[in-house]
């Protein structure tokens, strides 16, 4: 242990000091004022320094500043320091810092006894400073990794929705309305809504169980998997919603996915000519019609949980529609933000009369409504779930 003791001639530190250390079995470096002792904490390695507080009747102002430069160094280097001092009571250490101060009066025992304790939990400091240093590197790591990680998910987020249909213009005499908003950067929903031919539209909502990343690459599994017709030579065959949900439903059986994957999912398809919607679910949220009078009703349809068991079947249901007629299909998600302190069935109903409540409103105006409502709800900015909508419109004429 080697400690540096300063011993200016104008004001020496009590007779016997370095005796003391030298006694306990310390290395004495000497200097003989504070700039001396500055460079050589600032060139050497240091492990206590035992030095005379300055003269404070207001002559020596340049070695006053030179001790407060000295009390620097010792800060920045972490070293414990003992201030000898005519008026050890008016120098307080400051918080965390390991300088102290003593009286002039001080006994070589207790100096001894300081030293000793310094010794004593030095090797301890010194591997506490070298783990806080082991820490601080592993820290700048995970800083640098969790900023990859976010530009990673930032640009998934950006894919995902790049991969999500436009819905600015209608299509023949339908419009559509979408909102999508994910739970965190990236979605376990998905849609999709595309022109199979001149006389069909299909479009789907799907519900990968859970959010984060696992969902959302289930999902990009799902939009291959659904395959809205049948291409054999110069013909083609359109596949109904059943037989779409069926497929999926084996697709998903044969990637064996673990037990707690599941996905829930409505397959529909709008008939431009005669005005009707064909749809099948399986494990989804019954669709909601909005009628012309302003009620809203489910459209119930027989369905299971699909990527569970094999042998599934899944009812295709024809609903006839009239110009201003709405479709709503939506995940689970969104009930969740409606009345967040009651049970599931009162949670439906309240955004069920949320719907009622603007089902006289177009169809961007009335998702955009659930979106405001959404918005306004409990714990809306950390949601339970993702959230999906898709609406269709019977546009007049």
């Amino acid at each position: 242990m080697q400690a540096l003791i300063v011993n200016p001639e104008d004001h020496p530190l009590p007779e016997g000091s370095a005796d003391v250390l030298h006694g306990i079995g310390w290395h004495i470096i000497t200097a003989d004022d504070y700039e001396t002792a500055a460079d050589a904490l600032r060139d050497r390695q240091i492990d206590a320094v035992l030095m005379p507080g300055p003269v404070e009747d207001g002559r020596e102002r340049s070695a006053n500043g030179a001790f407060a430069d000295l009390l620097c160094v010792l800060d920045s280097k972490h070293v414990a320091g003992i201030v000898v001092s005519d008026r050890a009571a008016r120098r307080r250490p400051r918080a965390r810092s390991l300088i102290d101060v003593v009286d002039r009066s001080v006994s070589p025992a207790e100096i001894r006894g300081r030293f000793a304790m310094i010794e004593r939990y030095h090797a301890q400091f010194k591997r506490m400073e070298r783990e806080m240093r082991h820490m601080e590197r592993i820290g700048q790591r995970l800083d640098e990794h969790f900023r990859e990680v976010n530009e990673e998910m930032r640009l998934a987020a950006r894919l995902q929705r790049d991969f999500l249909p436009r819905t600015d213009a209608p299509i023949g005499n339908v419009r559509f309305a979408t909102l999508f908003r994910p739970a965190s950067w990236v979605s376990g929903d998905t849609f999709d809504i595309f022109r199979i031919d001149e006389r069909f539209t299909g479009f789907y909502v799907v519900d990968a169980v859970g959010h984060g990343m696992a969902a959302s690459l289930l999902t990009m599994f799902i939009r291959r998997a659904i395959v809205p017709k049948k291409v054999s030579g110069d013909s083609y065959t359109i596949v109904s919603p059943s037989e779409a949900m069926t497929a999926l439903n084996k697709a998903l059986v044969d990637q064996s996915l673990p037990n707690c994957q599941f996905v829930t999912a409505c397959y529909a398809l709008f008939d431009h000519q005669d005005l009707t919607l064909h749809h099948a679910r399986g494990g989804h949220p019954y669709p909601l019609k909005f009628d012309g009078d302003g009620s809203v009703r489910e459209l119930n349809s027989a369905g299971g949980l699909l990527g569970v068991l094999a042998e599934q079947d899944f009812t295709t249901v024809e609903t006839p529609l009239t110009p201003g007629d709405k479709i709503l299909i939506y995940t689970d998600g969104i009930e969740l933000a409606f009345q967040a302190n009651e049970n599931c069935t009162e949670q439906l109903r309240a955004f069920k009369r949320a719907c009622a409540e603007h089902a006289h409103l177009p169809i961007e105006r009335l998702v955009s409504q659930l979106e405001i409502r959404l918005d306004a709800e409990a714990g809306s900015l950390h949601p339970q779930d993702d959230v999906t909508i898709v609406g269709l419109e019977v546009l007049p004429g």
